[in-house]
């Protein structure tokens, strides 16, 4: 891909995520699609993924998570829209370039009880030649903590490739949900 095209597809995987969420579809499993129907997110066969809230200071190869990323992301809009019914972005920005994007989203969600809870994340995402994501790096901001406590009841940071989505599935498996 020449620079043009890697930042329309840079542009296309951003709206792809944005969209799904807006939508409130991952919830129902819904992976981020272009306008097309396409898959807008690829994964290199040696893309990592890392966070210091989610992760701690472990790097994941993707290839070796426990879930796959649509299975997460389905598992954690689930989890978050049982207290926060419609959980999804507030405002949604991001910045294609030649060598990936940058997103900042705000989140956020009323409660069954009238209280509104929100937090900001910010992805950076590298790709390589071929438009396949070969680094994803997220960050919150400290809203994140108190959210989760009323979300799933249990807060951060996490570390290594479980803790969280164990968090996410104890979560679940209280509300009698499956994924």
């Amino acid at each position: 891909m020449n620079i043009d095209e890697r930042i329309a597809h840079h542009t296309r995987m951003a709206k792809a995520y944005g969209n799904a969420y807006l939508r409130q579809g991952v919830q129902e499993g819904e992976e981020y699609v272009d306008e097309s129907g396409q898959d807008a997110w690829k994964f290199a066969d040696d893309a990592i993924y890392t966070s210091p809230y989610f992760t701690g200071e472990e790097v994941i190869l993707m290839k070796e998570a426990l879930a796959d990323t649509g299975r997460a992301a389905t598992m954690e809009a689930k989890a978050y829209s049982l207290t926060f019914p419609d959980w999804k972005p507030a405002d949604f920005k991001y910045w294609p370039a030649a060598n990936g994007l940058v997103m900042k989203t705000r989140w956020q969600g009323t409660a069954t009880d009238g209280t509104v809870m929100g937090f900001y994340s910010y992805s950076f995402i590298e790709t390589n030649d071929l438009g396949e994501i070969t680094r994803w790096e997220t960050h919150v901001n400290d809203e994140y903590g108190p959210f989760l406590d009323v979300a799933i009841g249990r807060s951060g940071p996490f570390h290594g490739n479980a803790e969280y989505l164990d968090a996410l599935t104890a979560c679940l498996e209280r509300a009698g949900v499956t994924v």
